[in-house]
């Protein structure tokens, strides 16, 4: 599958980085900050700017609460495993706030950087052929620069991350075309020890070979942008444990904060579709118990990631080698 043949579905999926977040699943208090790293576009030579947004768990009653958590509350005591977020064409780090507020709140640290160019922010143009193409060759250097900066920040006394991560503990996450960054990532950086993929497509654009670190790929049943097929063409490139979760009555939007984009007055809600809050639930019902099993090497009953539950088809494979 061209990953520019879906180009407009995956646009409108990626407008809705605009939300504000859902409900996070329970836990303790998530803070959320923004920091500028700036490295060099590996097309154009030019400077790259990323401004990332970084959740972590956080001192309660620090900070100042918004959207997306307690904004430059004090980073909590302690050393947490880290995971780097790609969003989708035309998105913004923040599209799916729900799962990584979900994740800080549970005792990861999440940084989200923006592709430049592939974001909303950055007008229509993010949905040129240009610009598509030019995202395509940046993503995995943006994500590589990101996974660098946050490791130097680990190790800078002046960072509020100092010390705060646990540099063999790093996960790769994306959403749509970060869906396929992620895949890619995993395959071109070996520091990643786990991945979870969301209604990636593009994977006859993979590297050969097979991804043999633990893996979750969630899809979407009624997905038009890239279709379910694609979550399970990446599932069969998983040589180590896997996992495939697809949302069942859910399309390619239902993985996003909200489908209902304010900034264009778009409403893309699909009525007889499974709802955005149902969604969120059933990919953290399986998200966090894996993060937790495979990233942070916790104990993790079998069942909970092995147990179908209403509102999915599970395909489950911890054993493999």
């Amino acid at each position: 599958m061209p990953i520019r043949k879906t180009l407009v579905g995956v646009v409108l999926a990626a407008t809705l980085a605009l939300a504000a977040s859902a409900g996070a699943a329970s836990g303790r208090a998530v803070g959320v900050t923004t920091l500028t790293f700036t490295k060099t576009s590996v097309t154009t030579g030019l400077p790259r700017v990323l401004t990332t947004v970084v959740w972590y768990p956080a001192v309660p009653k620090t900070g100042i609460a918004e959207a997306f958590g307690q904004r430059d509350a004090t980073v909590r005591r302690g050393r947490f495993p880290l995971v780097v977020f790609s969003h989708g064409t035309c998105g913004r780090p923040t599209e799916a706030s729900y799962f990584t507020k979900a994740l800080a709140s549970q005792g990861y640290v999440v940084a989200a950087p923006p592709h430049p160019g592939n974001t909303i922010d950055d007008g229509l143009t993010c949905a040129t052929n240009e610009v598509f193409l030019d995202s395509a060759a940046n993503r995995v250097p943006d994500v590589r620069f990101t996974l660098d900066s946050m490791l130097a920040a680990n190790d800078d006394s002046s960072s509020p991350f100092f010390r705060r991560l646990r540099p063999d503990e790093v996960a790769m996450s994306g959403l749509s075309f970060g869906g396929f960054t992620t895949l890619l990532a995993v395959q071109e950086e070996p520091r990643f020890v786990t991945a979870l993929a969301l209604v990636p497509g593009g994977t006859a654009f993979l590297m050969p070979g097979d991804i043999g670190i633990p893996m979750m790929v969630i899809g979407s049943e009624r997905d038009t942008v890239v279709g379910f097929a694609e979550s399970q063409r990446a599932y069969d490139r998983l040589a180590g444990p896997r996992f495939l979760v697809e949302l069942l009555a859910a399309n390619h939007l239902s993985v996003v904060d909200d489908c209902y984009n304010a900034t264009f007055g778009l409403d893309l809600c699909i009525p007889a579709d499974i709802s955005q809050d149902a969604a969120h639930r059933l990919v953290l019902r399986y998200a966090l118990p894996f993060f937790r099993r495979y990233l942070a090497g916790r104990h993790v009953a079998p069942r909970e990631l092995t147990k179908q539950v209403e509102g999915v088809v599970l395909t489950a494979e911890p054993r493999r080698k």
